[in-house]
């Protein structure tokens, strides 16, 4: 008998695993020693090799310990094949988790990226701006720092709530209505970009694509007086304002430093000739 026994630790190293595990394993049933001498020592049968083969190929594949259990102790054929292709659902389900999650990371990238092309601030320029999506939720008052950071909150919330990871950027949206009127910021609010379309997701509105006159500045994507002046400037140079203001905040807070203090942001006018 002595013959077909392995110790503990020889069983432990023969499969590349530690004792503990071994002990783990005698602890929740999924593989008892076959024989304790009056010290205590653990001892497994050769026979038993295959059986912590097939536990350890098992676990090696992402099922879990418990299943593993549940099969050793009824294993046939039929029910091997069944807990393999659950597995596999399992990793099918992780590998769409992880290919949204790449995505959004692309998406992240991409817009940090953006943030990185220089731009003389200040300047206004024409730039081709394809269809966007975004969740807009309105201003309750006035916008400032904490209205900014509660509004987009309640955006990122929505988004949260419907499984959506806001990764493209976000901003403050100016209604066109409201161009030539004493208060410019009546019906605005804070838009974030969505990085797929979400028609049937209230708060839902679609930016069209086109030539907007943009100003890269830093400061606040709620400064009337950016605004103004992009405004003034397209009317100077012969320029039609054909919709809504965006104000797209770039870099935020979290990108402070010794130089610049305060916002990067990307003001956006969609214009035609005339």
């Amino acid at each position: 008998m002595e013959n077909e026994l392995v110790t503990i630790s020889e069983m432990a190293k023969l499969h590349h695993l530690t004792r503990q595990t071994l002990i783990y394993y005698d602890h929740i049933g999924l593989l008892k020693p076959t024989f304790i001498n009056d010290h205590g020592y653990r001892y497994y049968s050769v026979y038993q090799i295959p059986v912590l083969r097939e536990i350890c190929l098992l676990k090696k594949l992402g099922v879990k310990l418990e299943d593993i259990k549940k099969n050793i102790e009824s294993r046939n054929l039929e029910s091997v094949i069944n807990l393999l292709e659950l597995q596999k659902n399992v990793i099918d389900e992780q590998m769409k988790e992880l290919n949204r999650t790449r995505m959004y990371l692309q998406k992240r990238i991409n817009f940090y990226e953006d943030s990185k092309k220089t731009y003389k601030a200040e300047t206004p320029l024409l730039k081709q701006i394809p269809q966007r999506q975004v969740l807009f939720v309105p201003f309750e008052e006035r916008p400032g720092k904490n209205v900014l950071h509660l509004t987009l909150m309640k955006a990122w919330n929505k988004l949260f709530d419907s499984d959506t990871i806001p990764s493209c950027g976000f901003g403050t949206l100016i209604r066109y209505e409201q161009f030539y009127s004493e208060d410019l910021y009546e019906n605005s609010g804070i838009f974030v970009v969505l990085p797929y379309p979400q028609p049937d997701l209230p708060g839902v509105e679609e930016i069209p694509g086109g030539t907007y006159l943009c100003m890269y500045k830093y400061s606040y994507p709620y400064e009337e007086k950016d605004f103004h002046y992009l405004k003034e400037w397209a009317e100077k140079n012969n320029y039609r304002i054909t919709g809504d203001a965006l104000d797209l905040c770039l870099l935020d807070t979290t990108f402070y430093n010794s130089e610049h203090n305060v916002d990067y942001c990307c003001l956006q006018i969609p214009v035609v000739k005339n």
